[in-house]
């Protein structure tokens, strides 16, 4: 009993071999520019607030180059919000394999 507690012991705390890891990037943008919508055609002082937060949201991904845990701790929401909407826009390819609710994310 001891040798078998032993190795269940040892298996738990030996270091593991890893896979190397492939150069895939966790999200694979869709395009790499987003067109910020040009104030004269586009008021976004009339804007309710999570709308602006959505193309803020998408200006910082695709312009600036910002992670999404990045954005989402920059302007305080759930990453969630943040994935919804890059993939709403078309920043982001949609791998989900299962389809979600279109509503908004909770703030």
């Amino acid at each position: 009993m001891a040798n078998r507690l032993f190795e269940k012991f040892r298996q738990a705390f030996e270091p593991r071999e890893t896979l190397p890891r492939t150069s895939k990037p966790e999200f694979e943008p869709e395009q790499t520019l987003y067109q910020m919508p040009e104030p004269e055609h586009y008021d976004l002082y009339s804007l309710d607030p999570l709308s602006k937060r959505k193309v803020t949201i998408c200006n910082l991904f695709a312009n600036h180059q910002k992670a999404i845990p990045e954005i989402g701790s920059l302007l305080e929401v759930s990453r969630k919000l943040v994935i919804d909407t890059l993939i709403e826009n078309k920043l982001l390819k949609d791998r989900r394999k299962t389809t979600r609710p279109a509503n908004p994310a909770p703030q």
